[in-house]
């Protein structure tokens, strides 16, 4: 029997790069917006561990069970619940990620804690809210009102129209979430001569391993909704601001008139931009200002409702629309035309052929629906 070697070196510590490396690597497993949220999570827990006398860590899943039922019966002054169980299961996966980081247990492992959460989504079951979906005609009821609202407008809102433009008709074509849109540097949308737009989305919700994929916009038959002649107005707009300034877009706007009625997608350079790493879609001021970093996506939900509104939808209607609109809007209008689910997921990416039939069920139930053969 061999004895124990007492003499045994200890292990060389991690070297400061090594260790740097390391953590930024661990940080990369997760999106920005995830740790955000995360970081977002673990405060809402931490302050309600210092109110009633708690240590957030390590917690005990009792103690997480008080946590949860007591944010479950927070109430808004409107009479609807607070927290979301989905929201209160986030909150769970944080503390728990946070003790295993810890390399202490998961307190939401327990069972009390899983049985609690179910109790909860049991209590709280009603249908999921969706965002109704925005058809080809309503984008183009739409962009008519964008158009006559800017014919005798400054140079200033002409800027936002444009964007606006792109946004959504890119968004429908594309069947794009708004983070997808927000994401998108000058360098990922490549023109193509037969084709239209080669549009590169570099990481999507449910692509956690950013491999990427591309989707193709074509050329419109109507100027007025070419997503191809909508990008390179906006383009014209961001390249004359990048380069010159606020000079150079009053100059390419002023005169212009805001709908020319024509085509102008045609002689598109192709080949990725040189100073590409800009962000398209970007803030733009009530001056006509555009900002340099990145549109938001609650920025997205806030302008396509307020373009709706101004096109005279209904104050319930505009309620239901968000970001999700364009992309439902691209699903709905294809099973509409009677596009196959094959088709429709090459362009949005679906994995699941559910994902499909359940826009189908909800905005398209006549389709393929033997209700239609009854004669009624």
């Amino acid at each position: 029997m061999s004895t124990p070697d007492l003499h045994r070196p200890e292990p060389p510590a991690v070297p400061d790069t090594v260790a740097t490396a390391m953590r930024r690597l661990r940080e990369k497993a997760a999106s920005e917006n995830t740790r955000a949220a995360q970081l977002a999570d673990w405060t809402t827990f931490t302050r309600w561990c210092e109110r009633t006398g708690h240590s957030p860590i390590p917690a005990t899943a009792e103690q997480l069970g008080w946590f949860l039922t007591e944010k479950a019966a927070e109430v808004r002054p409107d009479g609807r619940w607070a927290y979301a169980p989905s929201t209160l299961s986030r909150w769970v996966s944080t503390i728990n990620k946070m003790h295993a980081l810890a390399g202490l247990p998961k307190p939401g492992g327990h069972e009390s804690v899983r049985d609690l959460l179910r109790g909860i989504r049991r209590d709280r079951a009603t249908p999921p809210s969706r965002r109704t979906p925005l058809l080809t005609d309503d984008i183009r009821t739409i962009l008519s009102a964008m158009r006559a609202e800017t014919a005798d407008a400054g140079w200033a809102a002409r800027v936002a129209e444009r964007r606006d433009a792109a946004l959504l008709l890119m968004g429908l074509a594309g069947a794009l979430r708004r983070s997808e849109l927000t994401g998108l540097l000058v360098s990922d949308v490549v023109p193509h001569r037969a084709d239209g737009l080669y549009v590169t989305v570099r990481r999507s919700k449910t692509d956690r391993s950013a491999r990427g994929r591309t989707v193709t916009l074509p050329y419109g038959s109507d100027p007025h909704t070419c997503p191809v002649c909508a990008y390179r107005r906006w383009r014209d707009v961001l390249d004359a601001w990048d380069e010159t300034g606020r000079a150079a877009v009053t100059e390419l706007l002023a005169g212009a008139e805001p709908d020319t009625g024509d085509h102008c997608c045609r002689g598109l350079a192709s080949g990725r931009s040189p100073d590409g790493d800009r962000p398209l879609f970007r803030p733009v001021h009530h001056s006509g200002t555009v900002g340099t970093n990145a549109l938001s996506g609650q920025s997205v939900h806030s302008m396509i409702q307020r373009r709706a509104r101004r096109a005279g939808f209904s104050d319930e209607l505009v309620a239901t629309l968000g970001g999700h609109s364009l992309r439902a809007g691209f699903v709905t209008q294809a099973v509409r035309g009677g596009a196959t689910t094959q088709t429709i997921m090459t362009q949005t990416g679906h994995a699941d052929e559910r994902m499909v039939a359940l826009y189908s069920r909800h905005h398209a139930g006549l389709v393929g629906n033997a209700v239609t053969r009854l004669g009624l």
